[in-house]
């Protein structure tokens, strides 16, 4: 594994996600978005997300509508949330299911760290990280599904091809 100096982003996927979502947050805190800016108000909390396997950690500081991320571990955290390893972390990540977290901790994949409260306010924020479609776009999405669909196939077909021929 690799990192990307400037950037301080691993080649590891769960780190990547980390930072993009960290992105994400920064744009929307400096955004116009009032839901977004009565969620920041006068909060001031450090979120950690780590997988200890994949040596991997990034916290978000969240300090009265101001944001910031760090690769690393916070030195003081008010929620550390663990994931099992990096692919654990990117699928409940990407799913952004309250209930599957809590799954997650049941069967041991990952582990929670601190005020359990911040939860349910990192998720009501999480909802604004993946931008809406505008409604007037959406008829040109469906229009392209199905050539994403036959380009994906045949680039899975070739990708075979290229294994096959590789002999791997």
């Amino acid at each position: 594994m690799f990192t990307v100096p400037v950037l301080e982003i691993k080649s590891d996927p769960l780190d990547v996600l980390l930072a993009v979502i960290g992105y994400r947050l920064s744009m929307l805190a400096d955004s116009d978005n009032e839901d977004v800016k009565a969620l920041l108000a006068d909060r001031k909390v450090t979120i950690e997300l780590a997988s200890t396997e994949a040596d991997v950690a990034r916290y978000y500081s969240f300090d009265n509508g101001e944001f910031s991320q760090h690769s690393g571990h916070a030195k003081e955290a008010d929620l550390t949330i663990n994931f099992k390893d990096s692919m654990t972390g990117v699928k409940l990540l990407t799913k952004g299911s309250l209930p599957a977290f809590m799954t997650a901790v049941q069967e041991g994949n990952l582990s929670i760290e601190g005020d359990y409260s911040l939860m349910m306010w990192f998720n009501k924020l999480a909802k604004h990280i993946v931008p809406t479609i505008p409604e007037e776009c959406k008829p040109y999405i469906q229009k392209a599904k199905p050539y994403a669909y036959k380009a994906q196939k045949l680039a899975n077909h070739w990708v075979g091809v290229a294994k096959h021929k590789l002999g791997k």
